[in-house]
C-alpha cells in the first residue's frame, strides 16, 4: 500500500469545477477515479480555452488532439472513460461499474439522478456500502433547490461578496473559485467520514453538500450581525474590523501586509519602526484603543513606510518577529523557494504531447509515511474505455466495438 485511499474505486460524474476538484483530491490520496463523460458532450469544460496541444497553448481549438487547460487541470491521476447513460444500456452499464465501486461523487441539478434511476435508494440496493456524494448550488431541498448555480451566484448569496470589497465601493467576489471548491473540500471531508463509518458497520452513506452551504460557513467567524447592528460597515477592504495595525500598506516599491494582534507584537512592531515613545500611549495600550483609534494607527505607519522599499519593511518587521510579507504577483509566486520546496509548482502536462510549459499546484497535504500527488498527467476523454469496461466489468472486444457503434460508450 503506497498510498490512503489505495483499492478505494470512485465513479465521478461530475463536470465544471466543484465536482471534479473533489474527486481530483481523493485521486491525489490515491482512489481510482473514473470519470464517465458522455460521448461528443462530456464535461462542458473540455471546450474552455485556452488550449493546449502539440502546437503549444491557444485561445482556439486548433485539433482534436488539443485539450482545454481547465480540464488538464481538474482532472489529473484519474481515468476516463464514455457512457451514454440516457440510454438504457448505458445505464445498465453504470449500474455494473458502480456495484463493483465504493463511492458515486456526482454534481448535476438536484433530481436529475431520481429521473436516470441512478438515485442513492436505487444504487444502496445493488451496492450497500456505497457511498453516495451530491454536490449542488443550494442542496437536495429547500426553497432554492432548483435553482441554477455557479460560483459567481453563490458568492453573491452566501455573504462571501457581501464581506469582499472596500466600505465606499461594491461588493466584489473572491478572486480564487472558493464557491465551487469550498464545496469540494466539504465533500472529501464528508466522503472520508463516510469511508471511516463503513469501515466499522459496512454501511454506505449519501452525502449532501450545498456550495452555498458551504461559503455560508465560511462567512460566520467574524461576528457580523454584531457589526451591523452597531452600524459599522461589513466590507473593509484589507482591514479588520477588530485589530490594527491589520492591513495592507504601500512601501516605495510595492505592497505589504501587516499584521499586529497582540499588545506584545504590538510593542515589537513599535521597536521595528523606531516609535518606543508610543508605548505608554494612552490611546493604543490594548487591541479595544488601537482599533478605535484605527485611522491614526493608519498615518503612523504611513508616515514610516513611504520612503521604505518593500523589502525594506518586510526584513524590519520580521526582524522583531512581526507577521508581516509582501504582496506578491504571480510571477514571484510561481518562482517562490518555498512552494518548490514543497512541490507544489507542477507542470501542466498534455496526456499525448507531454509539457505545456505552464504550471498548476501540486497536492498540499503531506503524509510522513504515504505518498499524495497528482504528478499524473488528465487522461484524453475516453482514454480508459478499454481498461475499465474490458478490465473491470468484463465485456469483450467485440462488445466494446458494438457500444461504440451505438453511441454508447
Amino acid at each position: 500500500m503506497e498510498k490512503h485511499l489505495e483499492g478505494i474505486r470512485v465513479v465521478d460524474l461530475t463536470a465544471y469545477l466543484s465536482g471534479p476538484y473533489a474527486s481530483m483530491n481523493l485521486a491525489a490520496l490515491g482512489a481510482e477515479v473514473i470519470k464517465v463523460e458522455r460521448p461528443g458532450i462530456g464535461d462542458p469544460c473540455r471546450w474552455n480555452p485556452p488550449f493546449a496541444g502539440p502546437d503549444g497553448v491557444s485561445f482556439e481549438k486548433r485539433d482534436d488532439v488539443d485539450m482545454s487547460l481547465l480540464y488538464l487541470k481538474r482532472n489529473r491521476n484519474k481515468k476516463s472513460v464514455f457512457l451514454n447513460m440516457q440510454k438504457e444500456e448505458g445505464k445498465q452499464i453504470i449500474r455494473q461499474l458502480i456495484e463493483k465501486s465504493d463511492i458515486v461523487l456526482e454534481n448535476f441539478t438536484p433530481g436529475a439522478m431520481e429521473r436516470l434511476g441512478l438515485d442513492y435508494e436505487s444504487l444502496a440496493e445493488i451496492n450497500p456500502g456505497l457511498i453516495y456524494c451530491s454536490i449542488s448550488g443550494y442542496g437536495q431541498d429547500g426553497p432554492l433547490r432548483d435553482r441554477p448555480a455557479f460560483d459567481l451566484t453563490v458568492q453573491a448569496t452566501s455573504g462571501i461578496m457581501e464581506l469582499t470589497g472596500f466600505s465606499d465601493g461594491p461588493p466584489v467576489r473572491c478572486g480564487a473559485w472558493i464557491g465551487d471548491m469550498l464545496a469540494s473540500q466539504y465533500s472529501v471531508i464528508g466522503i472520508l467520514a463516510a469511508l471511516v463509518s463503513r469501515s466499522k458497520t459496512g454501511k454506505g452513506e449519501k452525502i449532501d453538500v450545498a456550495m452555498n452551504d458551504s461559503c455560508f460557513s465560511m462567512c460566520t467567524d467574524e461576528a457580523v450581525d454584531f457589526n451591523i447592528s452597531r452600524g459599522m460597515p461589513v466590507r473593509s477592504g484589507n482591514r479588520l474590523t477588530r485589530l490594527a495595525p491589520w492591513n495592507s500598506y504601500r512601501a516605495r516599491d510595492g505592497y505589504v501586509v501587516i499584521c499586529v494582534a497582540n499588545n506584545s507584537q504590538w510593542h515589537s512592531f513599535l521597536e521595528a519602526i523606531e516609535r518606543e515613545d508610543l508605548k505608554e500611549d494612552p490611546r493604543f495600550k490594548d487591541q479595544q484603543g488601537r482599533y478605535k483609534n484605527a485611522d491614526d494607527v493608519e498615518v503612523i505607519i504611513g508616515e514610516w513606510i513611504s520612503d521604505l522599499s518593500k523589502n525594506e519593511v518586510v526584513d524590519r518587521m520580521n526582524s522583531k518577529k512581526v507577521p508581516c510579507e509582501i504582496i506578491a504577483e504571480f510571477d514571484e509566486i510561481l518562482k517562490s523557494p518555498q512552494l518548490h520546496h514543497r512541490e507544489m509548482v507542477q507542470d501542466v502536462v498534455h496526456p499525448l504531447s507531454g509539457n505545456t510549459g505552464l504550471k498548476v499546484a501540486g497536492f498540499p497535504i503531506k503524509f510522513s509515511r504515504f505518498k499524495s500527488d497528482l504528478k499524473a498527467s488528465a487522461p484524453y476523454p475516453g482514454q480508459h474505455n478499454e481498461d475499465v469496461y474490458s478490465g473491470i466489468l468484463g465485456l469483450s472486444q467485440g462488445e466494446l466495438e458494438r457500444l461504440k457503434e451505438e453511441g454508447i460508450i
